[in-house]
């Protein structure tokens, strides 16, 4: 048993269950789990089901509505063209559209309660620019109002940049010669000057060249190692 659930079984102290009802608060979701992805989450409340369409708008993925079918047990989404509505069953769209359908409501309650929200392989399936704009919705303090973090798994190269995140908040996962996985950050990386990485240089560009490590593959076929 974890030490801290010892003491929160155990004994009665106010900062435990402050600590203990922190990590309870905290929203996970692993999309690499084919049970996550089906797992939608609709809110009864109607200013919340009005919001949620206008941020998949300003996504842009153009929605007028959507419900639950009863009968059919799936969500019909509609749009307007040319003045008329069409409606298309949830499993119909694209894997992008589903993907920002059920994480969204995540991001949502997240800021809501000043959560922290994880999930693994968050731009799986997800447009960059989508991946930036959630991303975007925690940076944005007119957004982020009540301090929700989001700590999320990624292999996507274009949020990889100074613009996105500061130096601290890139972490890589390397695994060493006994396969266990090292986690370390780009401002503890010194370059062949002994430097930090400065806040100017082009992380993703340095990282597919291999200077950050978290890639024993990629130096050889860079090289033309893994081809010859």
């Amino acid at each position: 048993m974890p030490f801290l659930s010892f003491l929160f079984l155990t004994y009665s102290i106010s900062v435990i269950q402050e600590v203990q009802d922190w990590f309870e608060s905290c929203i996970m979701r692993s999309y690499s789990d084919p049970l996550a992805e089906a797992m939608v989450m609709i809110a009864n409340n109607e200013d919340e089901h009005r919001q949620f369409i206008h941020i998949l708008n300003d996504c842009g993925i153009d929605i007028n509505d959507f419900r639950y079918d009863e009968d059919k047990k799936d969500i019909i989404i509609s749009r307007q063209l040319n003045g008329k509505t069409y409606e298309l069953p949830y499993e119909e769209e694209s894997d992008g559209t589903q993907k920002i359908f059920i994480s969204l409501p995540l991001v949502m309650l997240a800021l809501q309660r000043g959560s922290l929200l994880i999930i693994d392989e968050l731009d799986a399936k997800l447009h960059p620019k989508l991946l930036r704009y959630v991303i975007a919705m925690f940076t944005n303090p007119n957004v982020n109002k009540n301090g929700a973090q989001l700590l999320f798994t990624s292999h996507d190269m274009s949020t990889l940049k100074s613009s996105v995140f500061r130096r601290d908040e890139i972490w890589f996962a390397a695994a060493g010669s006994d396969k266990k996985s090292e986690l370390y950050s780009l401002y503890e990386i010194r370059d062949e000057s002994n430097d930090r990485i400065r806040t100017t240089a082009a992380y993703d560009k340095q990282y597919l060249e291999g200077r950050y490590g978290a890639d024993p593959y990629l130096q050889n076929m860079i090289s033309g190692g893994e081809w010859s």
